[in-house]
């Protein structure tokens, strides 16, 4: 396949993507939907960010950390080899979540993102 940020038309819908107003096309358009790439997580937890830097904002992109596997079906969203909910670093920085003020390396402090503080099994 072309990669997105060379694809003018990421979800092949017959729209080119400028012009495009429902990425997922669930019928409801992304300024109205919470969740634009219909990936199972809101896009207020995804934000604009772009974790795997291939052009596509998080929000947007049902496969956030480009590992093949959507991001509805990732049980590993850090690649690390533990499931999610027995992983409890992770950003993989060594700090457990319990202890870590930005458990997903992002910049932003976990208070103000409405994550949870600490995943821990």
């Amino acid at each position: 396949g072309v990669p997105d940020d060379e694809d003018n038309d990421d979800d092949n819908d017959g729209v080119p993507d400028d012009e495009d107003t429902d990425d997922d096309n669930d019928g409801v358009p992304d300024d109205e939907d919470n969740d634009d790439d219909n990936d199972g997580v809101p896009d207020n937890e995804e934000g604009d960010d772009d974790f795997d830097d291939d052009g596509t904002p998080d929000n947007l992109d049902s496969d956030d950390d480009n590992d093949g596997v959507s991001d509805a079906e990732d049980d590993d969203d850090d690649n690390d080899g533990i499931p999610d909910d027995e992983d409890n670093d992770d950003d993989n920085d060594g700090v457990p979540d319990d202890e870590d003020n930005d458990d997903d390396n992002d910049e932003d402090e976990d208070d103000g993102e409405g994550e949870n503080e600490g995943d821990s099994a």
